[in-house]
C-alpha cells in the first residue's frame, strides 16, 4: 500500500506506511538514565500562503525579516508560503501548542547536510539501531526513497518565541525539516531526550508507552552491538544501501 495523505486543513500529513513502522521503532527507547523518543512524519505542502493578518502581524513584530530572515526575505511568496506550511506542519505535530506565533527567526538553516545526518545519528538512529539491528540502514534508506535529502533545504527549529516551547524539561531535543519545494513536501524528523527520573516521575505525558530496552552486548546475545553498524559510519555519512558499495554502505555524499 502505497502512500496516501491525511487531510488536516491548511497542508496535511501523508501516511507513509515505511515512515509509519520507523516511527513505530522510535516511539521510546530506554538508554539507561534516559528516554530518547522520536518521531518522523511526511508532510504535503499547501499553497495557501499566509493572511494578509499573519503577514502584518509579522511586519509589526519583526520587521528585519522582510528583507533577511532564515527562510529567505519575507517579501517573497516563497518564504511567506514556507513559513505558513512550516506553521501548519507543527501545528500537527504539536496540537497542544499554539504554532501561529512560530517567527522566522525561531528556525536556523542548515547548510551541512552531513552535520545534518550526524546528529540525527548520534541522536537518534545509532540508538536504536542498539536495538533492533540494522534500523541506521533501513533509517536513512527508507528516508532516501521518501525525499532527496541531498537536494534539500534543511532548517531546524530553534525557537526564541517564549509563546512556544515544544519540550518540557528535556536534556536535549531537536527538530529538523528536509524541504522538497518540487516534491512540494516537507519531511520531519523530531527527536526528544528525557532524564529516566522525570519520566518516571510523571513530568513526560508519555511516560505509559511500553519501553525498548537497551541492554549491554555483553549480557545480550540477540542484540546488534553499537560497533555491527553505527561504528563503521564516518561523521556525516549516510546508511544508504547500495549495490554498487562494499558491504552495501555508501560513502559521504558529495
Amino acid at each position: 500500500q502505497g502512500p496516501r495523505t491525511l487531510r488536516g486543513g491548511a497542508g496535511s500529513l501523508v501516511d507513509h506506511p515505511q515512515l509509519t513502522q520507523l516511527s513505530a521503532l522510535l516511539t521510546a527507547i530506554d538508554a539507561g538514565d534516559r528516554i530518547v523518543k522520536g518521531r518522523v512524519e511526511l508532510f504535503a505542502c499547501s499553497r495557501k500562503s499566509l493572511s494578509q493578518r499573519a503577514q502584518q502581524d509579522l511586519e509589526r513584530r519583526v520587521p528585519e525579516t522582510i528583507t533577511d530572515s532564515p527562510l529567505g526575505p519575507l517579501s517573497t511568496d516563497a518564504a511567506r508560503l514556507l513559513l505558513s506550511n512550516l506553521r501548519s506542519l507543527l501545528s500537527l505535530l504539536f496540537v497542544h501548542h499554539d504554532c501561529s506565533a512560530i517567527m522566522p527567526n525561531d528556525f536556523e538553516r542548515c547548510h551541512d547536510v552531513h552535520t545534518v545526518v550526524s546528529t540525527i545519528n548520534h541522536s537518534l538512529a545509532a540508538v536504536v539501531d542498539r536495538v533492533h539491528c540494522g534500523f541506521l540502514s533501513e533509517f536513512w534508506q527508507t528516508i532516501q526513497e521518501t525525499i532527496d535529502v541531498v537536494n534539500c533545504e534543511i532548517f531546524s527549529l530553534r525557537p526564541n518565541s517564549e509563546t512556544f516551547q515544544p519540550t518540557d524539561k528535556s536534556l536535549a531535543s531537536l527538530y529538523y525539516f528536509f524541504i522538497d519545494p518540487l516534491g512540494g513536501r516537507i519531511l520531519f524528523v523530531g527527536c526528544v531526550t528525557k532524564s529516566m527520573g522525570a519520566v518516571r516521575g510523571g513530568v513526560d505525558s508519555d511516560s505509559d508507552v511500553v519501553l525498548s530496552h537497551i541492554e549491554s552486548p555483553a549480557s545480550s546475545d540477540g542484540q546488534c552491538s553499537g560497533s555491527d553498524m553505527s561504528s563503521v559510519l564516518l561523521e556525516g555519512e549516510f546508511a544508504f544501501e547500495d549495490d554498487k558499495s562494499d558491504g552495501g554502505m555508501a560513502g559521504p555524499v558529495d
